[in-house]
């Protein structure tokens, strides 16, 4: 059963005449009458009887009768809708990304995109990059915004800027003030940081590998925010997104820990599945991330 045959039954049966149902549909009436007879044959039964020179629905015509202006109705809806998400008048898009690009980086991407597709509905998802990269492959988001590097098979990935990390602690921490402070040092301290197996947190043990130095932190939190929090509470010091602790550096209630000779940065990088065809909205919201960072904004600010 297709969907031309129930629109020429319908019309066929509106109208009385075949050829009327034809010219209404900008076909031939033969055209008309095979894909009515078609019909006929599916269904194995006669639809149509003659009353002078008018068509009228047999029995089971007129059961037919009674659903299919239903099903056409149906069908002009899914194909309002599926031309909406083609057209992003609707629809919907659904993203991931780690908590500072959320908070601190993306909104005007956001903003963006919503005033000019104010139709399409914007799902977020905000999560450490292990579980963006979960929400991938079980297709619950098209596009994860996440800390590099990413080494599984099936995805494709595209670096979109790098952001410092910086050491901060409450203004009274004492090295703040201390000058030629060290890895070492920092070490020493009650060290708030992402847990074991993040991403970011491996970038970090890394550093300090790579000058002999272990970190034993004294907690281990997923959220930025939460360290910032905890960290400006004199609880310990953090090493975060220069983003993140921007506002607390300008108002001094944090104080940046400098350490010569020693650079702590991550990679952000625009993830989504290889064999995905992504819906027209994420194409578009791939396409404005890319040129944002394009011009020239590779410090995620």
């Amino acid at each position: 059963m297709e969907i031309r045959q129930l629109r020429y039954f319908a019309s066929t049966v509106r109208l009385g005449s075949v050829g009327a149902a034809a010219a209404e549909h900008f076909v031939t009436q033969p055209a008309v009458s095979l894909q009515l007879k078609k019909l006929e044959e599916e269904l194995g039964q006669k639809l149509f009887a003659r009353r002078g020179r008018a068509l009228v629905p047999t029995e089971a015509g007129q059961a037919l009768a009674e659903r299919v202006e239903e099903v056409i109705r149906l069908i002009a809806a899914i194909e309002a809708d599926v031309a909406g998400v083609k057209d992003l008048t609707s629809g919907t898009l659904r993203i991931g990304n780690t908590d500072a690009a959320s908070v601190y980086v993306l909104p005007d991407v956001y903003r963006t995109f919503h005033k000019k597709y104010a139709g399409v509905r914007v799902e977020i998802m905000v999560a450490e990059t292990a579980r963006l990269v979960e929400a991938l492959r079980a297709r619950r988001i098209e596009i994860a915004i996440a800390t590099l590097p990413i080494g599984e098979r099936g995805l494709t990935v595209r670096p979109i800027y790098r952001e410092e990390l910086v050491p901060v602690a409450h203004p009274d921490h004492p090295l703040v003030s201390r000058r030629g402070a060290t890895l070492k040092d920092l070490a020493g301290q009650d060290v708030i940081t992402y847990p074991a197996g993040a991403v970011t947190r491996g970038m970090i043990d890394a550093v300090f590998a790579a000058h002999g130095e272990t970190l034993r932190p004294r907690m281990e939190i997923s959220s930025p925010e939460a360290m910032k929090r905890l960290t400006q509470a004199g609880l310990g010091v953090s090493i975060l997104p220069r983003p993140v602790v921007a506002a607390e550096l300008g108002r001094k209630v944090l104080k940046a820990i400098v350490l010569p000779g020693i650079r702590f940065e991550r990679e952000i990088g625009m993830v989504f599945r290889d064999d995905d065809a992504l819906s027209p909205a994420a194409r578009v919201f791939r396409d404005m991330i890319e040129q944002r960072f394009r011009r020239g904004d590779q410090k995620g600010r």
